[in-house]
């Protein structure tokens, strides 16, 4: 992948009165919840049971851009060679919920090969951590395609709604998942939701609100 994170457009959100634009921006809530939320993300350590994270330099001003208060990207690796992206933001639950993949990865060539499914995510004790959007990306000019995930959150359970922008409305802040690998001949297994297994409940320890 030559751009481990696409270029983001600027962001134009359209309402229809003061009040509700006030309810989708929260720009009457303190701001202490976002901040508070947003600077949990350096408590994820880069070491996930056999797996190990190495941070990714990104383009700052596209994570400006989708509104993102606090971000990072790693590639997580293990024994063996699979390698999973991870790009894990927090921001205002208005610009967080406005993006899906379709807009995000078609900025580096991919389109979505296949309609998305939702699949709920356990840790190996069988607890469940959400649900998560799975879809298959191909790249118009050749490579490899991308099997992706991706959810929402506050830190604690991780949803797939239809519609991210009603669901998290008024909340304080909001997280946005997405959890990617190339897809190859012969590979085995699904490395990215092998990571999320054991990913998932260091999050809700990292991320929860105390």
């Amino acid at each position: 992948m030559t751009r481990l994170v696409p270029a983001l457009t600027a962001l134009t959100l359209l309402v229809a009165t003061g009040v509700v634009h006030g309810l989708w921006t929260e720009r009457w809530r303190p701001s202490d919840a976002l901040e508070q939320a947003a600077a949990r993300l350096a408590d994820v350590p880069l070491q996930i049971g056999d797996w190990q994270g190495k941070a990714i330099d990104v383009d700052a001003e596209a994570f400006a851009q989708a509104g993102a208060r606090g971000y990072w990207a790693r590639s997580y690796t293990r024994p063996g060679g699979d390698s999973v992206l991870v790009v894990l933001m927090c921001g205002r639950p208005g610009k967080m919920a406005v993006h899906t993949p379709e807009v995000c990865y078609s900025g580096a060539g991919y389109e979505l090969f296949e309609a998305p499914t939702a699949q709920v995510m356990r840790d190996d004790t069988d607890v469940e951590h959400g649900v998560f959007w799975s879809g298959r990306f191909t790249k118009q000019t050749g490579g490899s395609d991308l099997r992706l995930y991706w959810a929402w959150g506050e830190g604690y359970d991780w949803q797939a709604p239809t519609n991210p922008r009603w669901t998290f409305r008024g909340q304080p802040f909001l997280y946005k998942l997405y959890a990617s690998h190339e897809i190859t001949t012969g590979q085995v297994g699904d490395p990215t939701a092998e990571l999320l297994t054991e990913l998932l409940p260091v999050l809700r320890k990292n991320l929860a609100v105390p």
